[in-house]
Parts: C-alpha cells; sequence; structure tokens
C-alpha cells in the first residue's frame, strides 16, 4: 500500500495549516489586549480571559450576579424585543452548564464596540490575505528552484525521474551514464518564473501593519523602508487612537457600571506590555538590513548644511 503523500496533498496541508497559523496569531492578539484587573478573584480564573473571548467571537458578552453562583461572566444574546434604542428588553445570559433569562437592567451588558461587532470577523478577513500572500511567496519561492519542463522519450523516463530528483534535491552533480545522449532524448524548457519574494514580502507587512492599526497596536512606522516626518507619525497615532478607542471605550463603560451595579472594584486595563513587546520585536527584526527608519521633522535639515 503507497502512504506516500502527493503533491497536491502536501499542497492542501500548506494551505490549511499557514492560514490557520495566521488566524491563530491574529486571535491571540486581540485578546491579549485588555485585562478585567480583579474580576477574576470575585468571578473566577478566567472570567477576564472569558470576555474578551466572547467579543472577539460575538460581539458582546455580558456579567451577572446570581444569587446562587455569584458573579459571572457570560455569553450573552438577545431575548425577546428591542427598546427604541435597539437593545434588548431581555437577555439570554449562557455558558456551559448555564442558561438563563434576565432583564436587561440586571446584567451588566459588555459591547465590543458600539457596531457590537466581533473582531473576528475584520482579523479573519485579514488572516486570509496573509495566508494567500505567504502562500504565493512559497509558490515563487519553489518557481525559482525548479523551474524547469522536462520532455523525453518514455523509454528513459525513469532515468529523467532520477535527473530531475537529483536536480530538486540541491545536488551539486547530476551523474549520469556516458550511454545516455540527453540532448537527443530530451528537451528543456524553462518557465523562468519571475522573482517577486520581495515584493509579496512588502505587501505583506503593509497588511499586518494595517491590522496591527485596526486593533490599536503602533507596528506600522518600524516597518517602512523610506524616511517618516513627523506630520505622517502624528498622523497614525491618531487613528491607531481611534481604534483602540474604539474597544476600550464600551469596556470601560461596563466596567464602571459594573462596579456601580454590583459594589466591585474591577478596572479595565490595556495590556501595554504586550503591544510593546510586539513593536520592540517587530523594530529588531526590521533593522537589519534597513538604517533609515528615523522620525524626522518637516522641518529637519541634513547634517551637510
Amino acid at each position: 500500500m503507497n502512504n506516500k503523500i502527493t503533491d497536491t496533498e502536501l499542497s492542501m496541508l500548506l494551505n490549511n495549516a499557514t492560514a490557520l497559523d495566521y488566524d491563530d496569531r491574529l486571535h491571540m492578539l486581540a485578546i491579549s489586549l485588555f485585562t478585567w484587573k480583579g474580576l477574576d478573584d470575585i468571578a473566577g480564573f478566567g472570567a477576564s480571559h472569558f470576555i474578551e473571548e466572547s467579543l472577539y467571537r460575538y460581539g458582546k458578552a455580558c456579567i451577572v450576579n446570581d444569587e446562587e453562583i455569584g458573579i459571572k461572566a457570560l455569553n450573552v444574546t438577545a431575548a425577546g424585543k428591542l427598546n427604541i434604542y435597539y437593545l434588548p428588553v431581555k437577555v439570554n445570559a449562557f455558558s456551559t452548564g448555564y442558561n438563563k433569562i434576565y432583564d436587561f437592567d440586571d446584567v451588566v451588558y459588555i459591547m465590543n464596540n458600539e457596531l457590537q461587532k466581533p473582531t473576528k470577523d475584520t482579523l479573519t478577513l485579514f488572516a486570509a490575505r496573509l495566508y494567500e500572500t505567504e502562500r504565493t511567496s512559497d509558490i515563487n519561492l519553489q518557481a525559482q528552484k525548479t523551474p524547469v519542463l522536462i520532455e523525453g522519450d518514455k523509454n528513459v523516463l525513469l532515468t529523467l525521474k532520477n535527473t530531475y530528483m537529483q536536480y530538486s534535491g540541491n545536488m551539486p552533480v547530476i551523474y549520469a551514464n556516458k550511454n545516455f545522449d540527453m540532448s537527443s532524448k530530451l528537451n528543456v524548457l524553462r518557465t523562468e518564473a519571475p522573482y517577486i519574494v520581495d515584493k509579496l514580502e512588502d505587501h505583506k507587512h503593509n497588511l499586518w501593519n494595517d491590522c496591527m492599526t485596526f486593533l490599536g497596536i503602533n507596528n506600522a512606522n518600524t516597518s517602512k523602508k523610506e524616511r517618516l516626518v513627523t506630520s505622517e507619525v502624528e498622523s497614525n497615532d491618531q487613528l491607531i487612537n481611534y481604534y483602540l478607542n474604539c474597544f476600550y471605550k464600551t469596556r470601560k463603560k461596563a466596567c464602571d457600571i459594573m462596579n456601580e451595579k454590583f459594589g466591585t472594584n474591577v478596572e479595565i486595563v490595556l495590556n501595554k506590555e504586550v503591544v510593546d513587546l510586539l513593536a520592540q520585536t517587530t523594530e529588531a527584526l526590521e533593522k537589519e538590513g534597513d538604517n533609515n527608519g528615523e522620525v524626522h521633522s518637516n522641518n529637519s535639515k541634513s547634517s551637510e548644511e
């Protein structure tokens, strides 16, 4: 029985693994940006993570103060009609082993953003684009290694295959019997695929930076090879802060309501160390071969003047 994996199967495995990898990377970043400081102490270990996971996947979550199990973080959906502000009059709070209907005013309703949209929707698009770029780069790189089509007599097919295996295996020398006249028995057509890996890498960095901007992570400036002027940096920072505030303000509002409603002392905290570490790691990787990443004012003068 032949269990050897085919080229098509290998390609599918690499496609799936690459897509899943990018999806997981962005997922981990998204749910690591905020911590509900103090919530785990009163709602049980994992409550802060549960909220961020629910907001990432569903765009909303809730906190209840159940008579039997106390304060808990739960998933939430509307249960019945909406009020004049398009908010539910009643909600269904649920998780594994728990499902209960509450009046809206009896829970803390948490929105991921003002649209109540999950972060996952946007990051799935970014992950798909990053995956396509990465796999296109892999294919283009492979094409530099084996850009040939070999045509030959069927009587020497095995010899041709062995010859190609040596070629594709990076053999520095290809051995052949002296009676094997290659010139008369085979033709070689070079596909000459253009090398575009460098352009794809630039495109991938742009996609990644756009994604980080959406998450509110200041990462874009470090990867630009051209010099940046102050106005560019300030403009980018403003956009980043705007996006970050879209996620922060709804969490902060829910946190304030919870503290007032349940008498808790929970704080929504931006995990700045996560953001800083990402920026430092990216900057270190980008610095090699790029010495022109300084920030300059529009009025800066060259050292020669």
